[in-house]
């Protein structure tokens, strides 16, 4: 059994498709890497796995569990408040 499974996965902003007929299968012990260009939906892709986005269209299925990501976009610490 998959602890994720996506079949045929779309996704797009505007005129830009970022998934288009995605397919991805992990399974547990399994290590994935993503390696890709800026802007090719590599980030996008993690935030359909984590539940954060779902895709347009497509089946998109996740074990039972926790599924973690760290974001790229870090929020910015308040510089004038101390601790």
């Amino acid at each position: 059994m998959s602890l994720v499974t996506l079949l045929d996965a779309h996704l797009g902003y505007s005129d830009k498709p970022l998934l288009d007929g995605a397919k991805l299968a992990v399974l547990p012990g399994e290590r994935v890497g993503l390696i890709g260009r800026n802007g090719t939906g590599k980030s996008t892709l993690l935030r359909v796995i984590s539940g954060d986005l779902a895709p347009d269209s497509g089946v998109m299925s996740r074990a039972a569990g926790r599924i973690a990501y760290l974001s790229q976009r870090l929020d910015l610490l308040d510089l004038e408040r101390s601790t």
